[in-house]
């Protein structure tokens, strides 16, 4: 086997293992916010892009005050990391990415482009009450 073809496949296993490391490392991150905040279990917040940018490595800015913080979840509590005047704890206990400013605590709208695009501030309507009175 020639030296450059040895180099080339110790490159690749080493991106390979990089890879693989990195993440096991985010999902222990998950791991360590849903228990943190178990009510995050299971809903939208469950996911990587809660501290990443559309697709890890890249964070965002309540990711970022995490690394900050040391990896610290009650450090960045009353921070409002990104910018929307809602601390992160009231962006967790509402369901809301505190690292996304356009998604904030509130009622919640028809749609985000409706918001956006047209001014549309009508809310989602109530869903019928389907219990029976017996």
């Amino acid at each position: 086997m020639s030296r450059f073809a040895a180099c080339l496949i110790a490159a690749t296993a080493a991106v390979a293992f990089l890879f693989a490391w990195s993440a096991e490392a985010n999902l222990r991150n998950r791991r360590e916010l849903v228990t943190r905040y178990p009510a995050l279990k299971g809903t939208r917040l469950d996911v990587c892009t809660t501290c990443h940018a559309v697709a890890p490595p890249q964070l965002n800015p309540y990711g970022t005050a995490w690394k900050d913080a040391r990896y610290d979840f009650a450090a960045i509590e009353k921070v409002d990391s990104d910018r929307d005047s809602f601390a992160n704890r009231a962006e967790l206990d509402s369901l809301t990415f505190p690292g996304d400013p356009k998604d904030r605590p509130g009622p919640r709208r028809a749609s985000a482009a409706a918001d956006s695009a047209t001014g549309d501030t009508t809310l989602v309507p109530a869903k019928p009450d389907t219990a029976r009175k017996r």
